[in-house]
């Protein structure tokens, strides 16, 4: 978490304009080539510490083991054996001695040497990848790029070579080919190829497109979530480039750390008994197989006492109690707080709206919590707007029919909205747009989206506290609806409509008014159409 966000320096005079990508409208339909600057082959960055002492975590450090750089070709690409190093910055300084702090500074450059037939095969599957967008490739099939460069920004920017490295290419609703004119989402692993090798101390991390959220989303929720004190990834802004793309090009991108057992040892002060174990999936308790090699984030998991939990989870019915009954397992406040704080952002794509894009993490304690995901859905994106405070999987709808939980809930809510306008969230989106902006990143149309999100979170610290007085009661249980002042089932509802108005499903609406309230959503007695929970 930044201790203190500074804007970054200004462009070297000695760095030309850069040449990079943006979506034309911020949902990532189509890409389309922005304003062309042409980047030194030195790979001079831009930038400035911004004071941060933490998200570097062993910032500077670098890692055990070096790379060779033979055959590299420099910046010129020399390149008779691998020709896709044309562009290439020239390395001054071994992995070790470059002193790089990927999360605590904005404008660091990566630049990938990779062979197309390698970018070939990333692209292949559903989505790319290898198909899970939820877990790391490894093994003999892993797709990698054969050199990454990694140049500080500053006034005096060196440059590593970490050699061979593991690439993928992610994503679901983010996802894009890496191609000539489109940006992927790019899943770093610096290990699977050359033991205890790192960047800067961190083996894992991902470069963000940011197609869907827009460059700003994704790094202001998690700042928001580290500044609120509730454990979640470092985020910063990076160059990247490639052969890919052309020596020329660099590209603005997210770059945000992944969940391995180094998230845990880097946050000593909020895990101090370490992580044992750890999933990533979709789904709930109930449905899940935690075995499943492909959804544990360490090398490997002891399923033992999720195990327990799981089938504690669903013996327990959904009453009073609930949370008494679970309280050995899991750390109710964080889940309390993690309920609100995706209310409170509409991050309505995660574990308690849409049990999708989950992560629980066993701590050292033996308790269980959720941590944030794929977040770049939130600050009023559309897919995900008005996202109720009640929630839809097994933990939230048990705490929800527990009134002694639930009160709980509204308390930590109460808390968190206080905390949330202390830290001037809306002052929080000028100095990403500030770094941005100073850091030459600004893409097309990053004005309005600024103006926009910006707009989104003044309002949102002014409108949580009254519009917490809507969620107050305690729910109907899914799919049940306050039908006539009882829960009923919606697919009985037959509400009781006054003057004026017909019923319409479980709603009252004025006649000729009636019409399709589509999935996931549901009518509400006030006529309103909206997410299961979310009537008023």
């Amino acid at each position: 978490m930044r201790t203190a966000l500074l804007p970054c320096a200004l462009l070297l005079a000695a760095c030309e304009t850069n040449e990079y990508y943006s979506d034309d409208d911020g949902g990532g339909a189509t890409v389309t080539v922005s304003s062309v600057v042409t980047v030194t082959s030195g790979g001079e960055g831009t930038g400035g510490d911004d004071t941060s002492t933490s998200g570097g975590g062993d910032g500077g450090t670098g890692p055990a083991s070096t790379t060779s750089t033979t055959s590299q070709g420099g910046g010129g690409g020399q390149g008779g054996e691998e020709p896709f190093l044309e562009g290439a910055p020239e390395p001054t300084v071994e992995p070790a001695e470059l002193a790089l702090d990927p999360f605590g500074v904005d404008g660091n450059r990566y630049w990938f040497a990779v062979a197309p037939s390698e970018v070939e095969r990333m692209n292949q599957g559903e989505f790319g990848g290898g198909g899970d967008i939820y877990t790391p490739g490894g093994g003999a099939g892993a797709t990698f790029a054969n050199h990454l460069f990694a140049t500080t920004a500053g006034d005096d920017p060196q440059t590593a070579d970490y050699g061979k490295v593991e690439v993928r290419v992610i994503g679901e609703s983010t996802w894009r080919p890496w191609a000539f004119d489109s940006i992927p989402n790019l899943r770093v692993d610096t290990e699977e190829f050359q033991e205890d090798h790192e960047l800067a101390g961190y083996k894992d991390f991902r470069f963000n497109n940011g197609l869907v959220g827009t460059i700003f989303r994704e790094e202001i929720a998690l700042e928001i979530y580290n500044r609120l004190g509730y454990p979640a990834p470092y985020a910063s802004f990076a160059w990247v480039g490639s052969n890919v793309w052309g020596a020329d090009v660099a590209i603005p991108y997210t770059m945000v750390e992944v969940y391995k057992k180094g998230f845990c040892s880097r946050r000593r002060d909020q895990f101090p008994d370490g992580c044992e174990n750890m999933w990533e999936f979709v789904g709930d308790f109930g449905g899940t197989d935690f075995s499943d090699p492909e959804n544990c984030q360490f090398s490997s998991c002891d399923t033992a006492r999720i195990g327990e939990l799981d089938a504690l989870v669903m013996s327990t019915p959904p009453a009073a109690g609930f949370k008494e009954a679970l309280a050995e397992y899991l750390d109710w406040d964080s889940v309390h707080r993690a309920q609100c704080l995706s209310w409170m952002l509409w991050t309505g794509d995660d574990a308690f709206h849409n049990t999708n894009n989950v992560v629980i993490l066993e701590r050292g304690d033996g308790k269980f919590m959720y941590l944030p995901y794929s977040i770049d859905i939130s600050g009023g994106q559309e897919w995900y707007q008005f996202t109720p405070l009640y929630g839809q999987n097994t933990i939230a709808r048990g705490c929800q029919a527990d009134a002694a939980c639930w009160a709980d809930t509204i308390a930590t809510c109460e808390s968190l909205i206080e905390d949330f306008a202390a830290i001037d969230p809306a002052g929080i989106v000028d100095e990403a747009y500030d770094r941005l902006s100073e850091n030459g990143m600004l893409r097309d149309g990053d004005e309005d989206r600024y103006e926009l999100i910006r707009g989104w979170y003044a309002q949102r610290a002014v409108d949580l506290l009254p519009e917490l007085d809507f969620f107050r009661e305690q729910p109907c249980d899914w799919p049940n609806v306050k039908c006539n002042g009882e829960c009923t089932s919606i697919f009985e509802c037959v509400p009781e409509c006054g003057d004026g108005l017909v019923a319409c499903r479980e709603s009252c609406v004025l006649e000729g008014e009636c019409f399709d309230c589509f999935d996931p959503h549901v009518w509400c007695g006030d006529g309103s159409c909206m997410l299961p929970g979310a009537c008023p």
